[in-house]
């Protein structure tokens, strides 16, 4: 069974092995046995201590660096059995450059075939802009992507600086993301943030125990360095004790120059 709109990820079957007891949702797991691999459907519906953007994000990070965290939806193709599905992905990006419209995002966003009726596309200070996949990490557990807007000339929105630093426990931390408001088909979706600290340091992933849900994939994870947000992570998936891991921008060093 595959279920529409979820954030969802395929993974290879020693990856989900090694990562099954550690993969917690709030609601439920669904996975169904592939030729390629499993299938790993994850759905939260409950919010958990996320804070709706219009009640104080402002206070989490400056407005400036906040506009530059876009909402994505990105239609896809995925088989399930001999059957052709298209579903919807809503995730989270953040904008890191206007001049060439780059955005940095989850791999699992765009797991499976795009569909090529319809574009992915990012939702930037009111106006939907179509977007192109570039490169990506192509597995769960390098799960980032870089997506360019098609024509950067309509973005007026500042990008948000980025810090390719190593990362020590303990860091005071701030994630922001979108995510779906009231009941599960709601179609109202707004930013949520929530502060918190890095945890631990996991072979693929940093965790922390920060608390967000499903649309928040993709998002920043953000520090501040002299009063100034700086992006140091993408928003991935969740641990077992409820925290968020994330992936450090020090895995695309070769993808992202020293700004």
């Amino acid at each position: 069974m595959v279920i529409s709109g979820l954030d969802s990820a395929i993974l290879p079957t020693h990856i989900f092995r090694r990562l099954a007891p550690q993969l917690k949702p709030a609601v439920s797991v669904v996975h169904t046995l592939k030729a390629a691999g499993l299938t790993l459907l994850i759905c939260t519906n409950v919010l958990i201590t996320a804070t709706r953007a219009a009640d104080n994000l402002g206070e989490a990070i400056p407005s400036a660096s906040d506009s530059a965290i876009v909402r994505l939806e990105i239609p896809l193709q995925r088989h399930n059995g001999a059957r052709l599905q298209h579903v919807t992905e809503h995730c989270s990006g953040t904008l890191i450059d206007r001049a060439k419209g780059m955005i940095l995002t989850a791999w699992h966003c765009f797991d499976g075939n795009m569909d090529l009726t319809r574009p992915p596309t990012a939702w930037i200070r009111g106006r939907w802009h179509e977007v192109r996949l570039a490169v990506h990490g192509g597995a769960i557990n390098n799960d980032w992507a870089i997506a360019y807007v098609t024509d950067p000339s309509s973005i007026d929105e500042p990008a948000m600086p980025y810090e390719l630093s190593e990362l020590s426990v303990g860091l005071d931390i701030t994630m922001v993301g979108y995510q779906r408001m009231g009941k599960k088909n709601s179609s109202e979706w707004l930013k949520a943030a929530t502060s918190c600290k890095i945890a631990r340091h996991g072979d693929d992933w940093i965790e922390t125990n920060c608390r967000l849900n499903k649309g928040a994939s993709g998002g920043a994870v953000v520090s501040m360095h002299q009063g100034q947000p700086n992006l140091i992570g993408i928003i991935s998936a969740k641990s077992s004790e409820g925290g968020v891991w994330f992936v450090p921008l020090t895995r695309l060093r070769t993808q992202l120059s020293p700004p």
